[in-house]
């Protein structure tokens, strides 16, 4: 992911040339020569580790019945080559490289890695939730499993409503009175993650669930002691059809569920 990220991306970030952006489904979601670049060079480079199928997101575009692998193979890789891709292309720090490892329809492990700042968080069922920086020093993530839970009023999070029906996002706005703080996200699934797991966020709410952009990252908060479920209580599975899913402490999980489907009329 490194050597990729430096010889592909990084050498594009805010030197994109005329011609090497292009919008896919509207004016916000893009696609750069960067992108087809590096999911080109990290797809062979998978295979090599372990030779199972890779649904990536600019294959994806090629193929949209890609994703399906997911619930059906014992095992397949997820690849977002250039998460944040709005923000890569308009000079912000805020993209990521994001690779997840689903078994059995469900999350296995997730590498997340920052290129300019050389952060890589990872974790696992096998893998301890850890950040490794740009010199290789490792740094364990901190264990919440022992936490108290805490009242909604003290609790921060994100909330993706861009992608929310009109009647819904309408309704979470009431959400706002419940809980601290319900900041903007970030464009880049693989920040808004590293937020939680550092602490800064105590629940992420999720309207579109590609899986390239939610594999890695659930991978490593469930690592770190988070849970992820839709709001009816059923597991997050990025194998499955795409739904609202919220991210959050296991311990304050049902409290949000209930203030986010009281908002909303029980419409999710």
């Amino acid at each position: 992911m490194r050597d990729v990220a430096d010889e592909v991306i990084r050498p594009r970030f805010r030197s994109l040339a005329d011609g090497e952006i292009s919008a896919k489904s509207g004016p916000n979601d893009l696609v750069t020569v960067a992108d087809v670049e590096a999911e080109r060079a990290l797809t062979p480079l998978l295979a090599d580790i372990e030779a199972i199928p890779v649904v990536g997101e600019e294959a994806t575009e090629l193929d949209p019945s890609l994703p399906d692998v997911l619930a059906t193979a014992s095992a397949a890789w997820t690849l977002d080559p250039v998460d944040g891709t709005w923000n890569f292309a308009h000079g912000s720090v805020e993209y990521a490289v994001m690779i997840g490892r689903v078994a059995a329809g469900d999350t296995d492990a997730g590498w997340i890695l920052h290129p300019e700042t050389g952060d890589l968080l990872r974790g696992g069922r096998a893998l301890a939730p850890e950040v490794v920086n740009g010199d290789g020093a490792v740094t364990a993530m901190r264990n919440i499993a022992g936490l108290e839970p805490r009242p909604l009023a003290q609790l921060r999070g994100m909330a993706t409503l861009t992608f929310a029906p009109g009647p819904v996002a309408e309704g979470l706005t009431g959400l706002h009175a419940d809980v601290a703080e319900i900041t903007p996200p970030r464009m880049c699934a693989g920040w808004d993650y590293c937020d939680l797991v550092n602490g800064d966020l105590d629940f992420l709410l999720y309207f579109r669930a590609k899986p390239w952009d939610h594999a890695p990252g659930v991978a490593i908060a469930r690592a770190a002691g988070h849970v992820a479920r839709h709001l009816d209580g059923a597991a997050y599975r990025p194998g499955a059809p795409g739904r609202p899913f919220l991210v959050a402490r296991a311990q304050e999980w049902d409290a949000l569920a209930a203030a986010i489907n009281r908002h909303t009329n029980h419409t999710l």
